[in-house]
């Protein structure tokens, strides 16, 4: 009997889940590329994605083709797809897309040749920058970086990170294991300038410090302009630009410094939060340059505004959040993404791979609320969560780094691709509203297209 009540008080907890979170799309495609089953045990190898910038309207037809980058180990390949156009333009006099399934062009190609390789590299993130020198800047699991253009195969600038034998073997051995540690990489806004992080190379040593080395973008990709220790930290999990010349970071420390491309190398404030967990993530916002948000490995998002913690540093006071949302069940948040189309829109990964969308709307609303009007904390959290993707495929993996794995467009509103341990794609754009407001579902709707 006991465990007959059990389930039946997770059955209404499941339905008011369900109730809350809305479970339509107003698009979602799949696609299963062939080379999933060059490799076996397929999970285990790193994916990242990112899309393009490349858009191209079909309105006759009422669909438009648009393209992702995927790596698979040490490959980077091009995926093409087709999207209703009603996804970029919703104010315009469309047709119904008329189109089978969304990766059509790529299933009838047969075999995928990579667009890209960097050869005994195993690639753990894509930025896609559409410069004049190249059009993506890719990360490897090393270290290392590699400049790739359009229509040349192998890298056009390297920039490597050799293991020798001063790397301690801990570091590696935590690298390769753990979620949570990581080096990254940011391009600023006008792409001139790169930071990338390196690892501690005296990992347990009293003078222990990680690296950030600043490295053009512009005349020579790859060539280092400046080296800056981060004193006591083991990795720089996290790099994020404000502007041209202000950056921030996220160390392992659970520190995010502060840091301006002009200065003498030393952060300009820093921040520790020792609530919630240690901090594994951070975005900053591309509408207000002052806000960024970061994510605990207890499942705990927070949204700051840099200019109250620079008050507080002045003060000698904690700094308090601007707003604080959870992840269900304390899943980690492995990866946070603003969106382009609102500064409260963002997206969250967690290491159940879950994705979850959130518009913090209500709690800038709630400022001004009074009486009546105020919701509490439960409530408040529902209003923000606005959709959650799960994807069967990506739960099926233990201990797979389910960062750089998802991806806004950065051209059309609210559409998301992603990569499963399977490398199973998906593109998808959430239903946000009300499910009585949906009407009937489209048959392009709430069906995966393989």
């Amino acid at each position: 009997m006991g465990g007959e009540k059990i389930n039946k008080i997770r059955n209404e907890e499941f339905k008011i889940w369900k109730k809350a979170v809305p479970s339509l799309y107003h698009h979602i495609s799949t696609f299963k590329p062939p080379y999933t089953t060059y490799f076996e045990s397929v999970e285990k190898i790193p994916k990242a994605v990112a899309f393009t910038h490349k858009i191209a309207p079909h309105k006759e037809s009422g669909t438009m083709a648009a393209s992702m980058l995927c790596s698979q180990g040490s490959d980077i390949y091009e995926i093409e797809f087709q999207l209703p156009l009603g996804l970029h333009a919703p104010n315009e006099n469309l047709k119904d897309p008329q189109y089978g399934a969304s990766f059509a062009k790529v299933v009838n190609n047969g075999k995928l040749e990579p667009k890209w390789t960097y050869q005994g590299e195993t690639v753990t993130k894509i930025e896609y920058v559409g410069g004049s020198l190249a059009d993506a800047v890719v990360m490897t699991a090393s270290g290392s970086l590699a400049w790739f253009k359009e229509d040349c195969k192998v890298p056009v600038f390297v920039m490597e990170e050799l293991r020798g034998p001063s790397t301690s073997f801990s570091r590696i051995h935590d690298q390769g294991q753990s979620l949570a540690v990581n080096v990254d990489f940011a391009v600023s806004e006008n792409v001139e300038t790169l930071v990338k992080s390196q690892q501690s190379m005296a990992s347990g040593q009293q003078d222990e410090h990680s690296l950030l080395k600043v490295v053009d973008n512009a005349q020579t990709p790859g060539r280092p302009i400046r080296t800056i220790p981060v004193p006591r930290t083991s990795v720089t999990q996290a790099i994020r630009f404000l502007d041209n010349h202000m950056f921030c970071t996220l160390s392992d420390d659970s520190t995010i410094r502060f840091y301006d491309l002009r200065g003498d190398g030393k952060p300009l404030w820093s921040m520790a939060d020792p609530h919630d967990g240690k901090l594994l993530c951070l975005d900053v916002s591309p509408m207000i340059e002052s806000m960024f948000i970061t994510g605990s490995d207890t499942g705990t998002l927070k949204l700051w505004d840099l200019r109250t913690i620079i008050a507080c540093i002045e003060n000698k006071e904690e700094p308090i959040e601007i707003a604080k949302v959870f992840h269900s069940a304390a899943d980690p948040v492995v990866d946070v993404k603003f969106g382009i189309s609102s500064p409260a829109e963002i997206l969250s990964v967690g290491v159940s791979g879950n994705v979850y969308h959130w518009d913090l709307e209500p709690i800038f609303l709630q400022e001004n609320a009074e009486g009546d009007e105020i919701m509490d904390a439960e409530e408040l959290q529902q209003q923000c969560l606005r959709f959650i993707h799960t994807g069967g495929g990506r739960r099926q993996a233990e201990f797979y780094s389910q960062r750089e794995t998802v991806a806004w467009h950065p051209l059309i509103s609210g559409v998301v691709g992603c990569v499963d341990p399977d490398g199973l794609l998906t593109v998808y754009k959430g239903f946000l509203g009300k499910e009585a407001d949906s009407g009937s579902v489209s048959e392009n709707e709430g069906d995966a297209q393989v």
